[in-house]
């Protein structure tokens, strides 16, 4: 006695190979074979991700520039410590350089672990004498970003010390500013 898999098999492949007649007509009965159910899905499922919106366009990425103020009134800065967060998860930090006066001119020191957590703690200190240090608003230093998609960044910015040529202590304001695309 035959297998009911074998006498399938055999039932199916008659089908396939012999035409039959219905009512006049010649009909061939079509087997499906498992490869060409494959390739159906497969252009099907492509003709899907065609239709989508690409990925670049979804997740565009450009790149912005913040600038880090440190403003010490009229006492020379001759050292600073800045922490300046992304807050929002949009904006990943690529670089950071120095600023614009000569004292600072150098890129601060950073933890690049914490940068990679949208985190920098930055610092610089020069030890020129005092009528060679900035006083007033100054750059001290430029953090490079690139962001994703279309919701702007937010930054936090904690001033977490700012010291004299001495090493003494000084009241000082920090602040950034993005810089605008041209």
């Amino acid at each position: 006695m035959k297998s009911a898999t074998s006498a399938w098999a055999a039932a199916l492949k008659q089908t396939v190979a012999w035409p039959h007649r219905l009512g006049g007509a010649r009909i061939r009965r079509v087997a499906w074979h498992p490869l060409s159910i494959l390739v159906a899905l497969l252009f099907g499922l492509a003709a899907e991700l065609q239709a989508q919106q690409p990925a670049d366009e979804e997740g565009r990425s450009r790149f912005c520039a913040v600038d880090i103020f440190v403003d010490s009134g009229s006492t020379p800065l001759a050292a600073y410590q800045v922490r300046f967060a992304v807050t929002n998860g949009v904006a990943k930090i690529v670089g950071i350089e120095g600023g614009e006066h000569a004292a600072f001119r150098q890129p601060p020191f950073y933890d690049p672990k914490a940068m990679q957590n949208e985190l920098a703690v930055i610092a610089s200190f020069s030890t020129a004498p005092a009528a060679d240090l900035p006083k007033g608003k100054t750059r001290v230093a430029t953090i490079h970003l690139r962001t994703t998609g279309s919701t702007p960044p937010r930054f936090e910015l904690k001033l977490q010390i700012a010291a004299d040529m001495q090493g003494n202590k000084i009241a000082c304001l920090a602040g950034f500013e993005e810089r605008k695309t041209q």
